[in-house]
């Protein structure tokens, strides 16, 4: 449906609020608002208590107007699962315009004009650099589990952090770039059924398999691709694997931006906005 400079690494749990450990109110909501930034990858996740993680941020300054556009005005951890600049992009853009709390990346390096300028922002900003070991965060009443990446491989799509997000009896996970390998990886740590699966590597046919969807049995499953991308994503068999197995499938492609209300029992209500 639609509608309109200290870089450190805490060895304890990270707690946002002194209410983290409570149960939100009855009708409070969390939020992940899967961004329609074209050919990339960039979500928001708000808890009931206004505190936000941005995971990843699409490939350019774009990324802001979408901040504005959902009221984002500060982020408390901005995570980057991997260093392509189709999820790095417009980091650098967050950590000059916004105030940034903490930021997580996968520790591996990359050659590239973007992530060069991105590693030089943080190094002159305060923000805190948090390793993607292997830990829970509480954004508030949210909870965030780090899914450390495979490591040991030269593939950085499989290099990504997963993150599990819940709220309640709600669940997401998000894996970035993941292919085969790391989605077998993460199945060995014990990741099991979610309510919302963010499709790995922009619905590619090399990000899913029905081991990962029986692992995994999402209730709604969201695309983050761009318009007539190159790229042929979603791949038509990777679609079909998805719609076999969810109830719902949505894309920022032709869908836009995807909102996902959480209640804490587990119900959610998606909406859509096409800036088009």
């Amino acid at each position: 449906m639609t509608r309109t400079k200290s870089w450190v690494v805490p060895c304890c749990l990270l707690l946002f609020s002194a209410g983290a450990q409570q149960r939100a109110s009855d009708g409070d909501v969390a939020e992940i608002i899967f961004l329609d930034v074209g050919q990339g990858d960039a979500a928001i996740v708000r808890s009931p208590e206004g505190k936000v993680a941005l995971v990843d941020s699409g490939r350019d300054a774009g990324i802001l107007e979408s901040l504005r556009r959902h009221g984002i005005d500060s982020i408390d951890i901005a995570i980057a699962s991997h260093p392509h600049a189709d999820h790095i992009g417009g980091m650098e853009a967050v950590i000059r315009s916004l105030p940034v709390r903490y930021y997580m990346d996968n520790g591996v390096p990359h050659a590239t004009a973007t992530y060069r300028g991105l590693l030089r922002t943080l190094q002159q900003s305060d923000v805190t650099y948090l390793q993607a070991t292997s830990r829970t965060i509480n954004l508030g009443s949210v909870k965030l589990t780090v899914l450390p990446p495979l490591g040991g491989t030269d593939n950085l799509n499989n290099g990504s952090i997963g993150l599990r997000v819940t709220y309640g009896d709600f669940s997401a996970l998000l894996t970035g770039d993941s292919e085969i390998d790391e989605l077998n990886h993460f199945m060995s740590q014990g990741v099991s059924q979610v309510t919302v699966l963010k499709a790995a590597h922009h619905g590619s046919r090399d990000a899913v398999s029905p081991a990962w969807l029986y692992a995994t049995k999402p209730d709604v499953v969201v695309i983050s691709c761009g318009r007539e991308n190159p790229y042929g994503y979603p791949n038509p068999w990777a679609l079909r694997y998805y719609e076999t197995v969810a109830s719902k499938v949505y894309r920022t492609d032709l869908d836009g931006d995807v909102t996902i209300a959480a209640a804490f029992d587990g119900s959610v209500d998606v909406s859509t906005q096409l800036r088009r």
